[in-house]
């Protein structure tokens, strides 16, 4: 055997490794904040995240109390909440608790935003113009014009998997949730909210998936109000699919009281849609396929 050749060969390849390593850029770490039990500290941790993202660590089991609007997510920020609660000071003006700007991703985790108000806007939880996911978190008692609890704007992206929202209130439409762009709802509980006139639990007039999801106890309690569990409506754009989904129990001053569909597509895969009232979807301008009283 030549060991002289071998050497070589091994030398080179050893070489040509190094070149390659060396060669690649390295990828710049995500920076991680955590973020002490202060209101203060997590409006400076977001203002700090928006220049460069990042990751925002809460005080588990910390309510921060907030007297004045948070600065809106305007990079790529995750939020870790640890089982945290974020939430408007009862004696603060009206202003929601998080807005995600165009610019904007928030990936919000195990947290409860609450009492936000968005008197005379939408989303009085959560306002997204961007790329929102809200993971195994509350979002409760917020308050708005439109989407009292979390809104997806005209171009926005918005998943909820894995959360409750609940007691949340709309003067207008979507009392737990409103869609105006692309949103999907799995394995998650819409609970208890109102709306005075179209979907006290969640109103679209985009692209809405729901998931393994339940929507259920809801209102649409104005004197106009229907479709107190879904609502699609907007035109021939706006389209709703259900699968293994449960809507139950919600009630609206008008039938239909389960789904509403006002021109646009409603589809039920393996979806139940009963004990509305005061019908399930009977009475909606455009019918719903499948779904019966």
């Amino acid at each position: 055997m030549n060991h002289g050749k071998l050497a070589i060969r091994t030398l080179s390849a050893l070489g040509a490794a190094a070149l390659i390593v060396t060669g690649v850029a390295a990828t710049p770490a995500v920076a991680h904040t955590f973020v002490p039990c202060s209101s203060s500290a997590l409006a400076t941790a977001i203002t700090n995240a928006n220049t460069s993202g990042g990751t925002l660590t809460l005080t588990p089991g910390c309510i921060y109390t907030l007297t004045t609007a948070l600065p809106s997510i305007q990079n790529t920020i995750t939020i870790e909440g640890d089982g945290a609660t974020i939430t408007r000071d009862v004696s603060a003006p009206a202003f929601r608790i998080l807005t995600v700007a165009a610019t904007g991703s928030l990936d919000l985790r195990d947290a409860i935003i609450t009492n936000g108000d968005a008197a005379g806007d939408f989303g009085g939880g959560i306002r997204n113009d961007g790329v929102l996911k809200v993971r195994q978190s509350i979002i409760r008692d917020n308050n708005a014009d439109f989407s009292g609890g979390i809104g997806g704007n005209t171009g926005s992206t918005t998943h909820v998997y894995r959360s409750l929202i609940s007691g949340n209130t709309a003067l207008h439409d979507g009392g737990g949730l409103a869609n105006d762009g692309d949103m999907t709802i799995a394995e998650t509980t819409v609970v208890n909210n109102t709306a005075l006139e179209m979907g006290g639990g969640v109103a679209n007039d985009a692209t809405l998936n729901v998931l393994r999801s339940t929507v259920v106890d809801n209102a649409a309690s104005g004197p106009t109000g229907v479709g107190a569990g879904v609502a699609n409506f907007g035109g021939a754009g706006a389209t709703t699919t259900l699968t293994r989904s449960k809507v139950v129990s919600n009630t609206a001053t008008n039938a239909p009281g389960g789904v509403f569909n006002d021109s646009g597509s409603v589809t039920l895969d393996f979806t139940a849609v009963l004990a509305n009232n005061p019908t399930n979807c009977f009475g909606s301008p455009t019918a719903v396929p499948g779904c019966v009283g």
